[in-house]
């Protein structure tokens, strides 16, 4: 995702509220690699408009972003991904972001009716291919 372009997509039929689907889909983004810490997102407005909603929905999604530390802004210059945590007093925070991912994935993916198999197996090809 650059900031000229909007790579994530939303699903405007879904029961999952659209701020939502934008952080999930963020935060996917960073776990697959596809935005490096430090990358720039789109302004508010630019991803409002890509993504046909309401800035006010952007503007909810990148506040929380931020409250959980996914993002940061940086006033006049935007909002971009944030470092990710290091050090012993990181490691909680970051294990409670990795349950809160894990329970998220989970609960998706059994509504789309995927069995913990097909889940674990596909995962663990995932990591295969990064090694």
């Amino acid at each position: 995702m650059t900031e000229e372009t909007c790579i994530i997509s939303i699903d405007l039929r879904s029961g999952v509220p659209l701020y939502r689907q934008i952080i999930d889909r963020v935060v996917l983004a960073i776990a697959a690699g596809d935005l490096k810490p430090g990358a720039r997102l789109p302004t508010v407005r630019k991803m409002a408009i890509d993504l046909q909603v309401n800035p006010n929905t952007v503007s909810r999604a990148y506040r929380e972003m931020e409250i959980r530390g996914i993002v940061k802004t940086q006033r006049g210059t935007g909002t971009f991904v944030a470092p990710a945590p290091s050090g012993a007093e990181d490691s909680a925070k970051r294990r409670e972001f990795l349950e809160t991912f894990c329970e998220e994935f989970v609960a998706e993916a059994t509504k789309l009716g995927f069995s913990v198999k097909e889940l674990v197996e596909t995962l663990q090809g995932r990591l295969a291919k990064r090694s």
